[in-house]
């Protein structure tokens, strides 16, 4: 300060002796202004940045509630990619000339998939986040529906089954836990549903959807497909929306988990995974076989037919669980699990007499059990009583129901 101050003195008295000076009166320096520099301490560029910058950004791109309803639709989106092929497989076994029994591997190496996801990269969103994993698995499905496309041969398809199955082990589970933390705890309940509702509802709509391209539209093995991966453009978009709900993120690691029951309500879960267990197998081979019986064994020629069989069993499933949400588990299950041996009676009857009339009740009753069942798997606390009477916590990410 006082060289700046000695330096504009020298140069006032300059002027001075000068009068208007050398460089004339407008290069003489006001003394008030030079004066009144000060240096000031040093502070970090932090410091001097506009914080309300960094809160406009950190702020979620739309509302927790508009973000709950459009991770559904991504979920949604998804499971419907997965039962795309359903109704499909008739005609790819009259281009190919393979057995029903190869449909039925198609469908185990969809379930090869979802299992080895979930043993591998079960908790992954728990780790790298929901969205980084929602992206790589609306990516998956995008890559499976494009192998679909160009498929050549059968082992294609068992290709594309295998990615479809790794994207829906890494959608249904981090989908499921994203709900739960958009919701208040209080909530929860409504994201059990959300994501019951949403799962059972895409993979309804594949069947039905892709049945009714194969019979009232051109290239029923492309077209479809074609018009799917805009739907998952547009569940990107979706995604891009939705916050982030995991905090703080780290690098994911790929590792085989081991299976265990916790204490807590272990007999709770054994009971609800027997139930599930025999009602899945019936589901899946009903899923996988769907359209060859409609189409083999009871002459129906119709693909939109034979899709709306199978939405058919995922729309009771769906309903039934909305329905019976609020009853006592314990009791639907069982009286569900009752139902088991008239729907199969039903079944049995309709291909025996080849009445297709007689095998839709058959196939409807039989969602009856699985639907309770399922829900009643889900880590929340339903109609059976918990040890101490207090809430699970919302599930992790390897928590998921995938019956396609």
């Amino acid at each position: 300060m006082g060289s700046t101050e000695k330096t504009m003195t020298g140069l006032e008295g300059t002027a001075g002796d000068t009068g208007a000076g050398r460089f004339g009166q407008g290069a003489i320096l006001n003394m008030e202004t030079a004066r009144g520099y000060r240096q000031t301490p040093d502070q970090s560029c932090a410091d001097c940045l506009d914080h309300s910058l960094a809160a406009e950004r950190s702020r979620p791109p739309v509302p927790r509630r508009v973000a709950f309803w459009l991770v559904a639709s991504v979920l949604a989106a998804t499971m419907l990619g997965t039962t795309l092929p359903t109704p499909l497989y008739v005609i790819y076994q009259a281009q190919w000339h393979f057995s029903a029994a190869i449909v039925t591997v198609t469908f185990a190496a969809y379930a090869a998939g979802v299992m080895a996801t979930l043993l591998l990269a079960g908790r992954s969103s728990d780790q790298a986040g929901r969205k980084p994993v929602l992206a790589v698995a609306l990516g998956a499905s995008a890559l499976s529906t494009v192998v679909f496309i160009l498929a050549p041969d059968v082992g294609a398809l068992i290709a594309a089954r295998i990615v479809s199955g790794l994207s829906a082990g890494l959608m249904t589970g981090t989908a499921t836990a994203a709900l739960t933390e958009l919701v208040p705890a209080s909530a929860s309940r409504r994201a059990s549903l959300a994501a019951t509702a949403a799962n059972m509802g895409g993979l309804g709509l594949g069947p039905l959807i892709a049945g009714l391209f194969a019979q009232y539209a051109p290239h029923p093995t492309v077209l479809v497909f074609e018009v799917y991966l805009a739907v998952l453009a547009a569940a990107g978009l979706c995604l891009f929306l939705v916050p982030e709900t995991v905090r703080p993120r780290r690098r994911p690691t790929l590792r085989l988990a081991g299976l265990g029951l916790p204490e807590l309500g272990r007999g709770e879960f054994a009971a609800a995974g027997v139930a599930a267990f025999a009602a899945f197998s019936l589901l899946g081979l009903f899923s996988a076989l769907a359209p060859t019986f409609v189409g083999g064994v009871l002459h129906e020629g119709s693909h939109a037919v034979q899709g709306a069989v199978v939405f058919l069993l995922m729309a009771v499933g769906t309903v039934t669980q909305l329905l019976l949400s609020r009853f006592s588990s314990r009791r639907v299950v069982l009286a569900g699990l009752g139902l088991f041996l008239a729907a199969l009676a039903l079944i049995v009857a309709a291909l025996a007499q080849a009445a297709l009339a007689c095998s839709w009740p058959g196939r409807s009753w039989a969602e009856l059990p699985w639907a309770p069942s399922s829900w009643a798997a889900w880590p929340r606390p339903t109609g059976w009583p918990r040890p101490g009477g207090a809430a699970r916590p919302s599930p992790p990410s390897s928590c998921c129901v995938t019956p396609a």
